[in-house]
């Protein structure tokens, strides 16, 4: 009677194959601040995904996002996005000791080459691309993402462009999100109300703003209304305004 090979089931074994066919394992998703966490059903950033962040909170939503995985240890990069200053990353909660600011080239090629090689060493990064960025180099930094297991957040900053009709600036978005990514979820943030100065105080300490999470890997939308810093696990900042709603 020939000898049969025992077949063993479970999670080890799903691990043990992964690591014989080259698979990365499975990871916990980096973790998100708890006002933001219940918008997303995995609870955080699901490593290997790309998040397209709109909105004129973009930047403010997005530094919200990955401000508790830089307080749990992972290193966060933040690409071309200009006039982001360490003080405004803090204030939003990231760890000052793991965060880097890189500005490559503007030219599509060295971009994508410079964000590619930053993912080798960073759980997190966050983006503005190029508008000259193209579909093909959008894809192979994707397929690095998910290769590495980080995750990337692309944001949508306006852009100020002169009217031909007047003499005034108006506020005009890329459109680089949609057409080159393939993100998993797309977090729309728009601002609701700045607080600080209504009763006469120097400077504007809050902002409120609504969030709504969707795309397609995320079932119904979740919206939820929070203000801007979240707070931390010491409760420094204010809480949410409102409970989230799932449409």
């Amino acid at each position: 009677m020939l000898g049969r090979t025992p077949v063993r089931y479970g999670e080890g074994v799903t691990t043990d194959l992964r690591t014989r066919l080259g698979a990365p394992t499975l990871r916990a998703p980096l973790p998100v601040v708890a006002p933001l966490a219940d918008l997303f059903a995995e609870g955080g950033l699901v490593r290997g995904r790309t998040v397209a962040c709109m909105g004129d909170a973009a930047l403010s939503t997005a530094l919200a996002l990955s401000a508790a995985a830089t307080r749990a240890g992972s290193w966060l990069a933040v690409v071309d996005v200009p006039n982001l200053g360490i003080a405004a990353a803090v204030e939003a909660g990231v760890a000052v000791e793991r965060i880097v600011l890189a500005q490559p080239p503007r030219a599509s090629r060295e971009w994508v080459t410079t964000v590619a090689a930053l993912v080798e060493g960073f759980d997190v990064l966050i983006v503005a691309p190029p508008a000259s960025l193209s579909a093909n180099d959008a894809r192979r930094l994707q397929t690095r993402i998910m290769a590495r297991q980080s995750v990337l957040i692309v944001v949508e900053l306006p852009t100020l462009t002169l009217s031909t009709s007047s003499s005034v600036l108006s506020s005009a978005s890329s459109s680089v999100l949609s057409n080159v990514f393939a993100q998993d979820l797309d977090v729309c943030a728009e601002t609701v109300a700045w607080s600080g100065i209504e009763h006469g105080g120097s400077h504007i300490t809050q902002r409120t703003v609504h969030v709504r999470v969707n795309g397609r890997r995320c079932v119904s939308p979740r919206e939820r209304t929070i203000t801007l810093p979240c707070p931390t696990s010491s409760g420094a900042s204010s809480p949410c305004s409102t409970s989230p709603r799932v449409s």
